[in-house]
């Protein structure tokens, strides 16, 4: 009884771990990380379906191999060795991307995902941590890409219907033609009402986490 109650507990700190960086504590609402890419190149749906691929392929080993090196490294060397690792898995991630599977959707994204590589590796670095058991370093690292993919990927959907009419680029069969949302503006506005929506929601989402653990306590 008392091996289940730990392991209930553990899942769901293992949950409120992957919740808060989703949604509560979200990537881009929240810490503002990964902005430049959304802005600039959240366009259509495969942009940013595709961005957050690479976001995957980036933090999620990256987390796997920080839990691996556990407590081996100084503390004042982590964010150094994470960077050049998440560097090299950036590399891979854009050569798979312009040999295996779009050179066409490599050459509109190549500027955006070094960027977005450095720009959440550089942050997230000096955060993370070896003191947590394995399993919770690669939720916080899911829970990071799924918040960044939820709000590229409905940015991007939502850009592309107004701006062509299209969805994946196939037609939606009704014609409405708005450029203007192409331009950085919109992405803002649309920033805007989502971290409205979300300071709306977290307060909720975590009392309800905060709650089970309690439970399983």
């Amino acid at each position: 009884m008392n091996n289940r109650k730990i392991l209930r507990r553990r899942f769901w700190q293992t949950a409120g771990i992957f919740v808060d960086n989703a949604v509560t504590n979200n990537i881009v609402l929240i810490q503002a990380l990964g902005l430049c890419p959304i802005i600039a190149a959240g366009t259509t749906l495969k942009n940013g379906v595709a961005l957050t691929v690479c976001a995957a392929v980036i933090l999620l080993p990256l987390s796997f191999i920080v839990s691996l090196l556990g407590e081996r490294l100084p503390k004042w060397l982590r964010p150094a060795v994470y960077v050049v690792i998440g560097s090299l898995l950036m590399v891979g991630a854009a050569y798979v991307m312009e040999t295996s599977i779009s050179p066409e959707l490599y050459a509109k994204l190549y500027l955006f995902i070094p960027l977005m590589a450095v720009n959440m590796l550089y942050t997230r670095s000096g955060g993370m941590t070896t003191v947590i058991y394995p399993l919770a370093t690669i939720a916080d690292a899911l829970g990071s890409t799924v918040g960044f993919g939820i709000v590229i990927c409905l940015i991007s959907a939502l850009r592309e219907i107004t701006i062509s009419s299209t969805l994946w680029d196939v037609p939606l069969g009704y014609t409405v033609s708005l450029p203007e949302v192409a331009a950085p503006f919109a992405a803002f506005i649309l920033l805007g009402f989502l971290s409205a929506l979300l300071q709306w929601s977290r307060q909720h989402i975590t009392a309800y986490f905060r709650k089970r653990e309690e439970e399983n306590a």
